[in-house]
């Protein structure tokens, strides 16, 4: 794939033997087409240097050279712009077409086009979003990372169309732009609380909610900003996720598998995730070219967020490749694996009892399952987290390898139990009673006296 450069972008006047004024288009060819637009920009001819396409500068004085300067920076934003989209498109694998391109270019360059909200003439809220989505498939809308749209992230938005045309149904609300406000947001959330729903999957739908509103919004449909409100919120609870100790992620490295070779590709390719952090979306797709340094780095670009990690391989991940001869073992499909480890787990013994807590249908529920059942391929990432956390591996170093930006988050995200964690903290000065000006000094702590 080639990366588009400067000089794949050329500027060129629009009636170079104009007597007066003339535009400054921007062209880009590819394959057998040509990408033409014009950048609003106007000059003489005679003040165009061709060679360079740029606005010649020689003039003598400040005064008379600012006019060009101010056109040649308006020309490398311009530049700047088209080759941020061309490349992000490339990546995305969209291909080149001029409609493509000219909707992100205006995006990018901030030059959409405010449309005039006309109520009758409205797209209704839902077909909107049916639109959105048909057009991310398409690769007409990239993500605010230029990346396309995951295909459970549009398939949430179709949901969230279904579930609003139900709630229309049942309650004889309306669903378009101007009938959402506070007092709605809290009718349809206790109507979707009353259907037995988790809390969790309540605030996906109001999450998603929030977006298609503020991108109807930005399309110019409407000018309803009640989504911006501060309790017009996604609603969140943290949920009861286990992770496999190392003694455990052992037990199953260990676990003689020979007369089962599904089960047997499934554990490698899961320890693999365990031991590295890896999301399954890049652990199910390693190749051998991910594998540096003379076989100690794994290092990938990861398809969620398009950071590149490196990570550091233990001898259980080499000892897994090396099996495979340098080839990561075949991957299936994410459902079937899941499917598949609870069956591992089990012939593993990890089958202690876990508690289970979840807000549901408005209740607080707690059910005991055990812990094999509780076993999916995020899960190897998760233990990879809290396990290198019990090491006391440095919080920043595994934040950056599981992609995690916020330190807070990251400690929501690790599984350690208020036993563990004061069984580490054990070791701190500030507890042991020791700290390093007392060690120094060798000053013994004395018992308390008693009070009479």
């Amino acid at each position: 794939m080639k990366t588009i450069s400067d000089k794949d972008i050329k500027f060129l006047l629009k009636d170079a033997r104009a007597d007066r004024s003339t535009l400054i288009n921007l062209v880009f060819r590819y394959d057998n087409a040509r990408f033409k637009t014009s950048t609003g920009l106007t000059i003489e001819p005679y003040q165009w240097d061709i060679t360079n396409q740029r606005a010649y500068t020689n003039q003598k004085s400040r005064a008379a050279r600012e006019p060009f300067e101010t056109i040649n920076a308006h020309l490398d934003r311009w530049r700047s712009a088209t080759k941020k989209v061309l490349n992000a498109l490339q990546l995305a694998q969209i291909p080149f077409e001029n409609e493509t391109i000219k909707q992100h270019l205006d995006t990018e360059l901030g030059r959409t086009k405010k449309v005039k909200v006309v109520e009758e003439k409205t797209e209704p809220f839902t077909e909107y979003i049916e639109r959105f989505v048909k057009e991310a498939e398409a690769g007409k809308r990239l993500n605010s990372k230029s990346m396309r749209y995951a295909r459970y992230t549009l398939a949430g938005y179709m949901k969230l169309k279904r579930i609003l045309e139900r709630y229309q149904a049942e309650t004889r609300n309306g669903i378009d732009y101007n009938d959402f406000s506070l007092d709605y947001y809290h009718a349809f959330k206790l109507w979707l609380t009353g259907r037995g729903l988790t809390l969790n999957y309540v605030g996906t739908l109001l999450k998603d909610l929030k977006v298609m509103l503020k991108q109807a919004h930005a399309d110019g449909l409407h000018s309803n900003n009640v989504y911006q409100h501060r309790d017009f919120k996604k609603l969140v609870e943290d949920v009861d996720n286990v992770y496999l100790t190392d003694d455990e992620l052992t037990r199953l490295y260990n676990l003689d598998l020979s007369a089962n070779a599904r089960l047997d590709r499934v554990r490698d390719l899961f320890l693999i995730g365990c031991y590295t952090g890896l999301r399954f979306s890049d652990f199910s797709e390693l190749r051998p070219e991910n594998i540096t340094h003379n076989g100690r780095i794994l290092t990938r670009k990861t398809l969620k967020t398009s950071e590149r990690v490196s990570i550091p391989l233990n001898p259980k991940v080499l000892s897994i490749i090396n099996k495979y001869e340098g080839i990561p073992p075949r991957t299936i499909t994410n459902q079937k694996m899941n499917d598949y480890l609870k069956e591992l787990c089990r012939r593993a013994g990890l089958t202690d009892s876990v508690e289970v807590s979840r807000t549901k249908g408005g209740r607080k529920e707690t059910r005991y399952i055990e812990k094999c059942e509780m076993v999916t391929t995020h899960t190897a990432r998760r233990s990879f987290a809290t396990n290198a956390y019990l090491a006391k591996v440095p919080t920043v170093a595994i934040m950056k390898i599981t992609g995690h930006r916020s330190e807070a988050v990251f400690l929501r995200y690790i599984k350690i139990s208020s036993e563990q964690n004061a069984l580490m903290m054990l070791d701190h000065p500030h507890f042991s009673g020791l700290s390093s000006e007392s060690v120094a000094a060798a000053v013994p702590v004395l018992p308390l006296q008693k009070v009479a």
